[in-house]
């Protein structure tokens, strides 16, 4: 009798312990896209870059979607990651920029909507796609999804989309 209260005790701990772990527990994030080598295609053509918060020259191209490109960019701070969208004009309004803290892994970091009013989420290596993916939200980038309105960009013949190391390729793949 005893070495069953000690059975299940023990048992209980561990499942209490592997459910702190995975709900409470705060899992780090990160956004290792910003660490590799700085190409051609990671500078964002933009006009006022000394405005905002994000370091543009030290961003990394992550997709273009539409008539939209995506970068990410380290914040003014140790820890502060942004998303940039770039417009394919320009003039004084050329890009925007939204920023925040990294902070657990399987939060989303930045969710703002673009000019054609599709949602578009930065997000950190560590976060599970397969939930937003399921509601109709496409994957560009490992840190960038997208919103698209209706079914456009998931039908084959939908639009093309370029994403950073991966070529060029429709929506749907």
């Amino acid at each position: 009798m005893i070495t069953l209260a000690a059975v299940v005790g023990v048992g209980t701990c561990a499942v209490l312990g592997l459910l702190y772990v995975r709900f409470v527990m705060a899992v780090p994030g990160t956004v290792e896209v910003l660490e590799r080598q700085l190409t051609k295609q990671d500078a964002v053509p933009a006009i006022r870059d000394e405005d905002g918060e994000a370091k543009l020259g030290e961003s990394r191209f992550l997709a273009a979607y539409e008539s939209m490109s995506y970068y990410a960019a380290p914040g003014p701070l140790p820890g502060v990651v942004c998303l940039v969208g770039k417009y394919p004009y320009d003039d004084e309004y050329d890009y925007w920029e939204a920023c925040n803290g990294l902070g657990d892994g399987r939060d989303i970091l930045v969710e703002v909507p673009d000019p054609d009013n599709r949602t578009v989420i930065l997000v950190p290596d560590q976060f599970d796609h397969g939930p937003l993916e399921r509601d109709g939200w496409v994957t560009l980038h490992r840190n960038l999804l997208v919103h698209p309105l209706g079914d456009t960009a998931l039908d084959p013949a939908g639009p093309l989309i370029r994403s950073a190391g991966h070529g060029v390729s429709k929506a749907s793949e």
